[in-house]
């Protein structure tokens, strides 16, 4: 079998398995039940009762083999040396345990012996199915049986023990962990085989050879092999996987998942010839540890060695393959469990193995690290020491094939096409002048890279916030210094660029590092500029001495990062530093230093808004620093609207040397700067050094100084950085004076909780501003000095106002702080009076200064063992805007800071917060200890950070965070857009342990949830990220893709981080509140969405006209170009008008263009029109892009009611283009329109969704490579002969895509396009993906459906088009393009849309009025078929009815399910003579159906079809007695009657409809009399009536109309063929009409009530049913008797399953009600026994108790089929005659 078979079986098979298993599920009652039956009829056979044929046993469930139980068989074959087991197809649900020690095979059926997707025998168990549980068994082997475990946790499928265990074509599926487990010493063989499992598939003392198989782990973080070695010393655990596929399962995201890791000590794995998939962790396997060693090789696959350059295993060459041969595994595993033959393996195997393990020498370019490797007699691999390590490769790449659009592509791992270096890449460039870029993936490339070339060059790095250098992923870097008087300082630097063409440089988020150490007189390079036009956006430039060159030319810098010690910017040329952080990391030198030649030469360094200030290693010796030296006589340089820090000395200038001023020309300027040593009035500047005036500083703007910007980018140019500053500094600490005590503790008090927030406790210390209350003191840290230096309880009360001191608690004894507040102490901070202030704070741009932690900035910090604060809030000053970046600031109830504002510090800590609030930025919940958060509020402050960072030491340590019932926000004085930016935490270490439960997470939450700590340095090895029952938009269940995408988080099933499990003891903690405490809740906005024709408050307004008392602007331009740069949500509402503009849109928050709309859910009535009309030659070298009329590359951008249209023409080869989207942002559509021709809507990277939107265009005019999704629109071509869509993906993996959901597919108004001219698409690339579900196609759309792209690259291998339940004459299934096909629900259900966006909170669903398409199987008919099933010889029957429906509607189309479930219970006492009864029921159904068109008030009455149906039923009676009794009746009533009434009014409103159900059947029989002696137990028959009640809850809304009532008597209902258990209670789910119209509740109740009358003579039953449309009814009976010598009991249980769906499409007229009556005449013969219902029964004969004995057990089990089909009648159609 093809490998390619193997793994389509192998996906498949699991898919059986879980669906078989599923399905068994419901069986499992009734098998119980003859289980228990049985076994009072026959004993067990025993052994000597067996006559099996020599050497084989049989196992058959029907009792037809040897034995039922494979359990039993294996044991007998094993205790009466019979060799073989054969096991008959079925599912055996049992746990085989295998304890002899004789050699046995056991061999399931299958179709198909050598492949395991035919199996047939399934063992299926929530243990361990087999267990092989004594070592001293010998010999099992197993062929095509699948192991099933259900379980989660750790759910083995096979439990192994002992050696010589093969398996052959079997499957091992696990819902948990440990698949293939040996919880002792235990040797496998596993040949052609599918194993399945979340995690650890093989583990436990394992000695594994796994050739040929499938192997399919399901979770992400998981490992495959977990296995450890034995005993002291080590006996090594060996698992080699030998050409076996390592595959994701269908349907699943899974990622991290690691090849190995160590279980214990000696953990060895090797992969060979191995497929594995690319979702591998990075690394490819854990550490192994202490003797341990993973390896592979010639494995393939994008998991493979060869893709992941940060491999830790080992790339294995031919010679160490003889460690790892089946021979050598077996041969030397555990101490008494080696197999020094394979003779025991299947030779046929044997022999496949050989041919696959020759071992040719490899040509592969990859390289393994050196490490010291021998073997040994006992270990696969014995490792001396390892000293492998990831790092960049510094070779060039040979490849030369070149990325189309010009773009050249750099990776550490490159694919085709791309370069292993980006010198590679630059030296691949053609010499042709054109301008080109490269792009540089995320990585650290260590080289020296040169750029001379003619042309212009751009190189871009990878970066997750391109507005400045913070978050840059590309780093490159070198080691290279000189000393300064070798006169070659420019052999030094890592990026070297001289350019005389002047075409330009563009260096974009780079880091470039040279990483020589500080060295006097050493000159060390990281860049180096000669040339015009050179421009760096968000780079950094770290070095010390000489760090940057900006030699010859004209360059800029524009939100760079530069670091250095000794003149670190420097050299000859005219260069614009714009919002630059500069950072000086050694003390004593200078900044610049700049040359002229002479004072009319060109040149000069001009500082603009920068940030001077210094880093960590500087020190704390400030002033000892320079802003310059005069590199020449004529040097230049100024500093103006800067922060100058306080580590520049208050000349700010120096000389070049004493010896050599050169200040005589020199121009050094300052003007308008801020911060410790910015130059004021009392300032002692250099004699030489200029404060320009204004004009004076006119000079240095950036036009006038450089001369012409149009090679700038002004875009980036104008991007915001993620720093900035004030007059208050980077730096500066105010000062305090220290409290002084005014006042003695009069009293020790104890730890209670506070009653009072007001009045202080009996015996409080006191605390007030200024001391002002008698006997306090004027701070808190005075009032903690004067506390007993004991282990006393002590209590300070603090009266309001504002402190400001840094306090520490340090103290034996318990101490409790209460802030004065009149609400309940310690219940909510909302009314705190009580503010501890201080400012202080940390760089730590680098690493922090020797003596310097984190902690020092704190204004609280407590060492004390006890310390319980109330109502006091805690806030840190500085930097409380977050100007500094990398700038710590500790607050330590409230906590509000910048970075790391809650530290805590105790890694064997426990600290408890609760109502509290939390606020920050970056990391500011972080530390070690653990600590629980009851109740709190979390506020966030910036976009990309993480909320919390903790540490752990291992991973039983001490430590974690729990939120309970927390909200996650946006902190109220945020002024960034944090919608999804922000996560939950990171990890601090690998061992962090996060969990948060029962919270509400808001908006702000990022769809991930949690990120890695950085991309070199994910730490997420041993983390805990678990989310339980939390709510919210950023809740785990409404992002689950993003979330399992993350990979290393947890969804937990139970809460098991509750405070008494985390906490070491809870007595310390004031419970007082815990049990009503309400989870915070966050403010309440109210969204203004584009369906009004009033601007919300604070829009920027255009109109064509000036508008009374409102400030407009007559272009959208105009209010673009106003909106402000901050991430703020801004509307534009735009009044009616046609507006000739071509938009371009580039903005980082959210923005909302709102159309003036009378009617907004009508996109024809729109009266907003941007217009332009340009094309562009899409042969040309012009981006197809240029022509659109919007073209947006914003973050997130919302249309209502807008038209976007191209009036270009339909020009062959030309783009006209309505809108386009770029940067990855989202954009959304609500009753808009996008008119164009060729490729009228492009979507090139980002999502779109679009609602009620209409969108016309020619040749592929939905085009794009981003993510699309069309519901309830109008998809429109206005050409013959074109593909509506053209969709290309990365990958076949990748995101992306296009969806049309209930759309509708319809030529353009005034279109001659013809029928069967027009493709739904055509593939772009290879990997194009497109989806058309439950739309209408007209029949413009061609019957093959899909075209190829061309006929020499069709593009269709790949690529997936599909669709699903389509309507329309172009929805044809014949004649479809060979590479499309009709989506299965399974497959449809990828393209609902809360698959297809990782998330939604983007869209604004109060814009939305249907509900999404959901995946199901409905038929267009339900078909219910009964069957009467007795057990012995009687046959079966079956009986089919049909119904037929007709019906005419106007409500809005929804779905409404309903279930009803009937479950009645009968028991019978009896006594009988000896007798044989056979009874022939004879069934007669007659299906009427009734209908009532509410318009025309006619009646239709339809007569179904009859169908008989006879059963018989054979019975042993033994008769005791003789006895005639009188005629005894039982009547089943069930009445059912509707009473629908609605009314409608011209608003939207929501009917009631209430349903009333009673349904009356009537049975008579007579027992025959016969003479006997009787007996009589008791004097009367006791009867119990059951009565169940059904309740319904339906929700219609009706759109706006006339006022109409509409009564009718029956309800509109439809059913669903579902079978299901009782139910007694259903529940309806309401949907939405339309979202933006108001609704109201309505219910319907549906209550059945059953009385049972039964009468013995013969007679005839008629059975009324009142169904309508579809109707499922599914009947189980099941009887048993029991005869003489015992009482016996009869039960008859019957369930009738009715589920309902109506799906009706929206009109706004009258509601037609259809009715099916079904009539059902049951005839019944005399009988001889009494057989009812539980009821309550009025017998008039006396009572008569019979009692007898049964010798066989008969089921019956009835199924009705009941077909019914749809059809529509329009309104006002003519009167149906009956």
């Amino acid at each position: 079998m093809s490998s390619f078979k193997r793994v389509a079986f192998g996906v498949l098979a699991a898919l059986q398995l879980s669906a078989h298993v599923g399905a068994q599920s419901s069986d499992t009652a009734t098998s119980s039940i003859a289980s228990s039956v049985s076994s009072t009829v026959s004993s067990t056979p025993t052994v000597a009762s067996i006559a099996a044929p020599s050497g084989t046993v049989i196992v058959d469930q029907s009792g037809s083999g040897h034995f039922t139980a494979i359990n039993q068989a294996v044991s007998y074959a094993q205790a009466s040396a019979q060799p073989t087991v054969i096991v008959r197809a079925g599912t055996y649900r049992e746990v085989i345990t295998v304890s002899g020690t004789a050699q046995v095979t056991i061999v399931g059926d299958s179709s198909e012996s050598s492949d395991y997707s035919k199996n047939q025998v399934i063992v299926s168990n929530t243990t361990a199915p087999l267990v092989i549980a004594v070592g001293g068994v010998l010999g099992t082997t197993w062929k095509n049986i699948n192991f099933v475990n259900t379980n989660t946790g750790t759910a083995p499928a096979v439990s192994l023990r002992a050696k010589q265990n093969a398996f052959y074509n079997c499957q091992f599926v696990s819902s948990g962990a440990g698949t293939v487990t040996a919880t002792n010493l235990g040797t496998v063989f596993i040949a052609n085989s599918y194993i399945e499992g979340m995690d650890k598939l093989f583990s436990g003392y394992l000695g594994a050879y796994v050739y040929g198989s499938m192997i399919v782990p399901t979770a992400s973080s998981s490992t495959i092999v977990y296995s450890k070695g034995y005993s002291t010393p080590t006996q090594f655990s060996q698992t080699v996987i030998d050409s076996c596929t390592i595959s994701q399962k269908s349907g699943l995201t899974n990622t991290y998942v690691y090849l190995a890791g160590p279980n214990g000590d000696g953990s060895q794995a090797v992969f060979k010839y191995t497929s594995i998939a690319g979702f591998i962790a990075p690394g490819g396997v854990r550490a192994w540890g202490t003797n341990g060693f993973y390896g592979e090789y010639q494995t393939t696959g994008l998991g493979s060695f060869a893709y992941d350059s940060k491999r830790i295993d080992v790339l294995m060459t031919p010679s160490m393959l003889s460690n790892c041969t089946i021979d050598y595994v077996f041969a030397n595993s555990f101490t008494g469990f080696t197999s020094p033959s394979t003779s025991w393996v299947d030779s046929s195997v044997l022999k496949a193995i050989s041919a696959a393990n020759v071992v040719i020498s490899s040509s592969t370019s990859a390289t393994s690290t050196s490490s010291s490797v021998t073997s040994s007699s006992t270990s696969l691999f014995t490792i001396a020491s390892s000293t492998t390590s990831a790092t960049s490769s510094t070779a060039s790449s040979t490849s030369t094939a070149v990325p189309s659009l010009g773009t050249y592509v750099v990776s550490l791992t490159p694919t085709d096409g791309q370069y292993g270096s980006v010198e590679a890449a630059i030296s691949a460039l053609p010499a042709d002048g054109a301008e080109k870029t490269i792009l540089i993936m995320p990585g650290t490339y260590t080289e020296q890279i040169n750029i001379n070339r003619t042309g212009k060059v751009i190189l871009r790095g990878t970066t997750s916030f391109v507005n400045d250098f913070s978050q840059n992923q590309v780093k490159i870097q070198f080691s290279y210094g000189v000393a300064t008087s070798a006169g070659q300082n420019e052999l030094t630097p890592v990026i070297n660029s001289k350019k005389t063409d002047g075409s330009g440089l563009a260096l974009y988020n780079i880091d470039f590092i040279n990483t020589f150490p500080q060295t006097n007189s050493y000159a060390a390079l990281a860049a180096d500029f000669y040339g015009t036009n050179m421009a760096a956006y968000g780079c950094s430039f770290i070095g010390f001495q000489d760090t940057l060159l900006a030699n010859k030319g004209t360059q800029l810098f524009s939100n760079c990062y530069i670091e250095g010690s000794v003149d670190f910017i420097w050299g000859f040329s005219q260069a614009y530093f714009r919002q630059c952080y500069i950072a000086t990391n050694t003390p004593g030198s200078c900044i610049a230093a700049q040359s002229r030649s002479s004072a009319s030469a060109a040149g000069g360094y001009v500082f603009d808004a920068c940030a001077v200030t210094y880093t960590g290693t500087y020190g704390s010796s400030f002033g000892l620093s320079y802003l310059g030296r005069p590199y020449s006589n004529f040097s230049v340089a100024v500093y103006k609207n800067s922060y100058i820090d306080k580590h520049i000395n208050a000349a700010g200038w120096n000389v070049w040397s004493k010896s050599n001023p050169q200040t005589s020309n020199v121009l050094f300027g300052e003007y308008n700067n801020v911060g410790p040593s910015a130059w004021t009035a009392s300032t002692t500047r250099a004699s030489f050094a200029t404060n320009l005036t204004e004009a004076q500083v006119a000079a240095y703007d950036l036009s006038t100084f450089m001369g012409s910007t149009s090679w700038i980018d002004t875009e980036a140019y104008n991007f915001v950085p993620s720093f900035n500053f004030t007059a208050s500094g980077l730096n500066g600490t105010p000062t305090s004076s220290t409290p002084v005590p005014s006042a003695t503790p009069s009293a020790n008090s104890t730890v209670i909780h506070p009653s009072s927030g007001t009045t202080p406790p009996a015996g409080a210390i006191l605390v007030s501003v200024g001391g002002t209350i008698a006997n306090s003191f004027s701070s808190l840290t005075a009032a903690l000095a004067s506390l007993p230096a004991d282990t006393t309880s002590q209590t300070i009360f603090m009266y309001p106002g504002s402190y400001t001191e840094q306090v520490s608690v340090n103290r034996k004894g318990p101490v409790t702080v209460i802030g004065y507040q009149s609400d309940s102490v310690g219940k909510t901070y909302t009314a705190n009076q009580v503010t501890l202030t201080f400012s202080r704070g940390l760089s730590v741009v680098s690493p922090v200064a020797a003596g310097h932690t984190d902690a020092e900035t704190a204004v609280i910090a407590t060492a004390t063992t006890r310390i319980s604060f109330y109502n006091v809030n805690f806030i840190n000053t500085d930097n409380l805007d977050g100007a500094i970046a990398s700038y710590v600031t500790l607050a330590a109830s409230v906590f509000v800071g910048w970075q790391d504002t809650l530290l805590t510090g105790n890694p064997a800590g426990y600290a408890y917060y609760e109502s509290s609030y939390i606020e920050g930025a970056i990391d500011f919940i972080w530390g070690y200890s653990m600590s629980y958060f009851k109740g709190c509020t979390i506020g966030a402050k910036k976009a990309k950070s993480s909320i919390t960072a903790h540490n752990r030491a291992s991973l039983s340590a001490v430590g974690g965070y729990v939120f309970d019932q927390c909200l996650f926000t946006a902190a109220p004085n945020a002024t960034a857009d944090l919608n999804q930016l922000v996560y939950l935490g990171r990890p601090y270490n690998a061992y962090a342990r996060v969990v948060v439960k029962y919270s509400y997470l808001d908006t702000i939450i990022q769809p991930a949830g949690w990120k890695i700590w950085s991309a070199t340095d994910p730490r997420t090895d041993y983390v805990t990220f678990a989310e339980y029952q939390n709510a919210g938009p950023g809740n785990w269940e409404n992002n689950t893709a993003a979330r399992v995408g993350f990979g290393n988080a947890t969804l937990l099933t139970s809460d098991t981080y509750t405070l008494s499990s985390v906490m070491a003891s809870t007595s310390w903690i004031d419970m007082t509140y815990w049990d009503s405490i309400v989870t915070p809740q966050p403010a309440i906005v109210v969204v203004e969405t584009g369906n009004s024709t009033t601007p919300p408050p604070g829009a920027c307004i255009v109109s064509k006209t000036a508008i009374t008392g409102k400030v407009t602007y007559t272009t959208i331009a105009q209010c673009i170009a106003l909106l402000p740069t901050t991430s703020v949500v801004s509307t534009i509402f735009i009044y009616p008008g046609t507006y000739n503009e071509q938009l371009t849109f580039n903005r980082s928050g959210a923005t909302i263009f709102q159309g003036y709309a009378d009617l907004p859910t009508k996109f024809s009535s729109n009266q907003v029109i941007i217009t332009n009309s340009a094309g562009v030659d899409t042969q040309g070298d012009a981006s197809n892009s240029d022509s659109a009329t919007f073209y947006s590359r914003g973050k997130n951008v919302k249309f209502y009611n807008i038209n976007l249209v191209n009036t270009y023409g339909k020009a062959a080869d030309y783009a006209s283009l309505g809108f386009a989207i770029g940067n990855n942002g989202n954009a959304s559509f609500y009753g808009c329109q996008i008119i164009g021709n060729q490729d009228t809507f492009n979507v090139n990277a980002g999502n779109v969704f679009a609602y009620n939107t209409y969108i016309e265009g020619s040749v592929d005019f939905i085009w794009g490579s981003g993510s699309m999704y069309f519901l309830s629109s109008t998809i429109s071509p206005n050409t013959n002969g074109i593909s509506i869509t053209a969709d290309k993906r990365a990958t076949n993996t990748s995101i992306g895509g296009i969806v049309f959901d209930q759309c509708t597919v319809t030529p353009a108004p005034g279109s001659s396009v013809s029928t069967g001219t027009v493709f739904l698409g055509r593939p772009w690339n290879p990997f194009a993906r497109v989806a058309y579900v439950q739309t209408y196609l007209d029949s413009c759309v061609s019957a093959a459906g899909w075209s190829v792209w061309s006929k020499s690259t069709p593009n269709t291998d790949t690529a997936f088009f599909g669709e699903y339940q389509n309507t329309g004459p172009g929805a044809v299934k014949t004649s479809r393009a060979s590479f499309s096909h009709e989506m299965t629900s399974g497959e449809a259900s990828a393209f609902q849309l809360s698959n297809f966006f990782s998330s939604t909170s983007w869209i604004d669903f109060t814009a939305v009025g249907i509900s999404p398409f959901v995946a199901s199987n409905l038929p267009a008919t339900v078909t219910v078929t009964s069957t009467v099933l007795p057990t012995g010889s009687v046959p079966v029957v079956t009986s089919t009815s049909t119904s037929l429906l007709i019906f005419t509607t106007s409500i809005p189309a929804l779905i409404v399910t309903k279930n009803v479930t009937e479950k009645v219970s009968s028991t019978i006492l009896s006594t009988q003579p000896d007798v044989y009864k056979s009874t022939a029921v004879t069934l007669t159904e007659t299906s009427i159906l009734s209908i009532t068109p509410a318009i025309v008030e006619t009646t239709l009455t339809i007569q179904g079809s009859s169908v008989t149906t006879t059963l018989l039923v054979t019975s042993k009676v033994t008769a005791l007695s003789t006895v005639t009794p009188a005629p005894v009746t039982q009547i089943q009533t069930i009445t059912i009657s509707d009473l629908h009434t609605s009314s409608v009014t011209p608003k939207p409103v929501s009917k009631v409809v209430t349903s009333m159900s009673t349904l009356v059947s009537t049975a008579t029989s007579t027992p025959k009399g016969k003479t006997n002696t009787i007996k009589i137990a008791a004097p009367d028959v006791k009867v119990t009536q059951t009565r169940v009640t059904k309740t319904t809850t339906y929700l219609v809304t009706i759109p706006a109309g006339p006022t109409v009532t509409v009564k009718a008597k029956k309800g509109v209902t439809s059913f669903i063929s579902t079978t299901s258990i009782v139910l007694k209670t259903t529940k309806t789910k309401e949907m939405n009409i339309d979202k933006r119209q108001a609704t109201s509740s309505s219910s319907s109740v549906s209550t059945p009530t059953v009385t049972t009358f039964y009468t013995l003579p013969q007679s005839t039953s008629t059975l009324l049913v009142l169904a309508t449309q579809t109707d499922t009814i599914t009947s189980y009976i099941l009887k048993t008797s029991l005869f003489p010598g015992q009482t016996f009991t009869a039960a008859i249980t019957t369930t009738k399953v009715v589920p309902k769906t109506t799906t009706l499409p929206q009109s706004t007229s009258t509601i037609l009600l259809a009715t099916n009556i079904k009539k059902t005449t049951i005839t019944l013969p005399t009988s001889t026994v009494l057989v009812s219902k539980t009821s309550t029964s009025k017998i008039p004969t006396p009572s008569v108790t019979f009692t007898s004995t049964i010798t066989k057990t008969t089921t019956v089990k009835s199924t009705h089929l009941v077909t019914s089909t749809v059809f529509k009648t329009a309104k006002g159609a003519p009167t149906c005659g009956a």
